[in-house]
C-alpha cells in the first residue's frame, strides 16, 4: 500500500508486521485517506492518529432477547445473535487498529475453550495479551439530542435475570475492557471477513475483539438490553479508545 504522506508512513510502521500480518495486509490493500489534520478513514473506517481513536458506522439489529454472542458483527456474520451490524469490512478494522499501534494478542483469553484443532492457527498459542480498550456508542434520538453510552450497558447479563424464567429486571454487562485479539489468517483468508465476527461477547478465535469478562465463555448468558437500546434501525457510531 502506498503511504500517502510522511505522517502515515511513520504512523503505520509496516515493518513490524509478522509474515501473517503482512498477508493479511497485502490480501486487503485498503486504501487510506486523509479526511483531516490528523483524521484518515479506510472504506467506512475512520481513525485519529493522535487520539488513537477508531469509528465505526453501526446499526442497531437487536434490542432485546437473546442469547446474544456478538456486539457487533458485519452484515456476513450471525446477525441473529448480534446486537450490531456493520458494513465496514473486519480487514479494514483490524488494519486501522494496527496503523494506529495497538498490539493483538489473546493471552489467556481461550483456556476456558476448548478448541478445535481446526481452529487452531498461526499465533493462536501466543501467550501474549492483547492491547485493551473501552468502546462507547454515540447516537441521536428522534428528538435530535445526541447521547453516549459505554457499550457494556447495552448488553443484559442472564446471570443477574429473575430467576423464575421470566425476563425481568437484570443488570448489564460489568464495566470492563476489551481485549483486541485480532483475527486471522486461515486457510489464505481472513477468518473475520468470512465470518463477519467483530466484537465478541462469547469468546470467538476469529473475532477482532473480545473480552474476559466473567461468563464470556458460557454462550447463552448474555442478552440485549432494551432498557437502553434504541429503535432497530437506529444509526449510531461505535467508539474504541486504547484504555489508559
Amino acid at each position: 500500500m502506498r503511504c500517502l504522506s510522511f505522517g502515515i508512513c511513520a504512523l503505520v510502521g509496516f515493518s513490524a508486521f509478522s509474515p501473517a500480518e503482512e498477508s493479511e495486509k497485502a490480501a486487503a490493500k485498503p486504501s487510506v485517506k486523509k479526511i483531516g489534520e490528523t483524521r484518515y478513514r479506510i472504506g467506512l473506517v475512520e481513525f485519529d492518529a493522535k487520539t488513537k481513536a477508531v469509528e465505526i458506522p453501526v446499526v442497531v439489529n437487536q434490542r432485546e432477547g437473546g442469547p446474544i454472542e456478538y456486539i457487533l458483527v458485519s452484515e456476513k456474520g450471525k446477525v441473529h445473535e448480534a446486537i450490531l451490524t456493520t458494513q465496514a469490512s473486519p480487514m479494514d478494522i483490524q488494519v486501522a487498529l494496527k496503523l494506529l499501534k495497538y498490539e493483538p494478542g489473546k493471552g489467556k483469553l481461550f483456556e476456558k475453550l476448548t478448541l478445535g484443532q481446526d481452529r487452531k492457527v498461526a499465533g493462536e498459542v501466543d501467550n501474549k495479551p492483547g492491547t485493551l480498550v473501552d468502546i462507547t456508542i454515540q447516537w441521536q434520538t428522534e428528538t435530535g439530542e445526541k447521547k453516549t453510552s459505554s457499550i457494556n450497558e447495552w448488553a443484559l447479563d442472564g446471570a443477574t435475570l429473575d430467576q423464575t424464567g421470566i425476563s425481568e429486571g437484570g443488570e448489564p454487562m460489568a464495566e470492563h475492557p476489551w481485549t483486541f485479539t485480532g483475527s486471522q489468517i486461515y486457510g489464505g483468508q481472513f477468518l473475520a471477513e468470512i465470518e463477519g465476527s467483530i466484537i465478541a461477547i462469547y469468546l470467538d478465535p476469529g473475532a477482532v475483539f473480545n473480552t474476559d469478562a466473567p461468563g464470556a465463555e458460557i454462550d447463552e448468558r448474555w442478552g440485549a438490553n432494551a432498557a437502553v437500546i434504541p429503535e432497530i434501525g437506529t444509526k449510531a457510531t461505535l467508539v474504541i479508545n486504547r484504555r489508559g
